[in-house]
């Protein structure tokens, strides 16, 4: 299997800009018929959310029913395949996230698609910070202090996540490895059960995306140390970013965006893109995507390749080195 996002990113460039017109006049008619977007996880969390806010309006824009449709399991895996193996005509989307589209490759020994053939870039949707917490245990009010509180600590640091191969793994990963604290990951079956025993004190730190972590950082009953990523949170604006925090390196956040199977029209890919970036500048939507935490991107499918294959590359390197593995 091909690994990373290198290859699609220069087939993607070449698709959209050197591919043949949708034949027949066709583009001009499509959509025909409703637009199906598949969300790989279960209805209700913030990638739900969003990709049904998005359908609301591209919708609207179409002038075609636009469905989501959920798809949970094996870390986002099972909707990518829905996907992977749909019609190339614009009619089936991706909801991706950076578990399918990214990561897993490098984690997952079996993979349902070979993640740098299976797809074409359409646009980006949102961007999700995530922030760094600790727990009421921990006297450190800075990133420098946590680090020599947790350094002087016999134990090293203790940092959970909702499961092996998870964001919050990864980025606590990336935290212990760049800052040499001594660091040991508690994974947990979902993010419930690993914020109560944050709330109890049972492990030191997290990292997961602000939304959900908002109403125990509103509440006091976690410390926020630092947004990592570059910019301060407009949600939580008096928590420093990792730049500021002293840990620049350290970039870590939850994205999504629209993929569509590979071989799908590039005129076709235009025009969803063309849609979808308008959408995402609409007062109305951008302010309800800000509500739940998450920045609007939109840009185009060569920007959201490149995107990509930088991102592919950090995490193939951070895996790698961490030795995570999931059967």
């Amino acid at each position: 299997m091909r690994t990373g996002w290198n290859s699609l990113a220069l087939a993607a460039v070449a698709a959209c800009v050197l591919g043949a017109a949708w034949p027949g006049g066709a583009l001009a008619a499509w959509p025909e018929s409703p637009v199906r977007i598949v969300v790989p996880y279960a209805a209700g969390g913030s990638t739900d959310v969003v990709a049904r806010l998005v359908a609301a309006r591209l919708q609207v824009r179409l002038g075609q029913p636009v469905v989501v449709e959920n798809t949970a399991g094996s870390a986002g895996n099972l909707g990518a395949a829905v996907v992977a193996r749909a019609q190339p005509d614009g009619y089936t989307l991706l909801v991706a996230t950076p578990g399918p589209a990214v990561m897993n490759q490098f984690m997952y020994r079996k993979m349902p698609f070979d993640t740098a053939t299976a797809f074409t870039p359409v646009v980006s949707i949102t961007y999700f910070p995530s922030v760094l917490v600790v727990g009421p245990k921990v006297k450190a009010t800075t990133v420098k202090e946590f680090v020599a509180e947790m350094k002087a600590a016999p134990r090293g640091a203790t940092f959970g996540s909702a499961g092996v191969g998870s964001t919050g793994h990864l980025g606590g990963t990336v935290f212990v490895q760049s800052t040499g604290i001594a660091g040991t990951h508690v994974p947990y079956r979902g993010s419930a059960p690993m914020l109560q025993d944050l709330l109890a004190g049972n492990i030191d730190f997290t990292i997961d995306t602000v939304p959900g972590l908002m109403s125990f950082i509103t509440a006091g009953t976690v410390r926020a140390l630092a947004v990592t990523g570059k910019g301060r949170a407009a949600s939580i604006p008096d928590v420093p970013d990792n730049a500021e925090a002293g840990i620049p390196d350290i970039e870590m956040g939850s994205w999504l965006a629209f993929l569509a199977p590979a071989g799908t029209p590039r005129a076709i890919v235009a025009r969803i893109n063309a849609e979808v970036d308008a959408a995402l500048k609409e007062p109305e939507l951008a302010q309800r995507i800000r509500d739940l935490g998450a920045v609007p991107t939109g840009g185009t499918p060569e920007s959201l390749a490149a995107f990509m294959a930088a991102e592919t590359a950090k995490w193939k390197s951070v895996i790698e080195t961490a030795g995570i593995r999931i059967e």
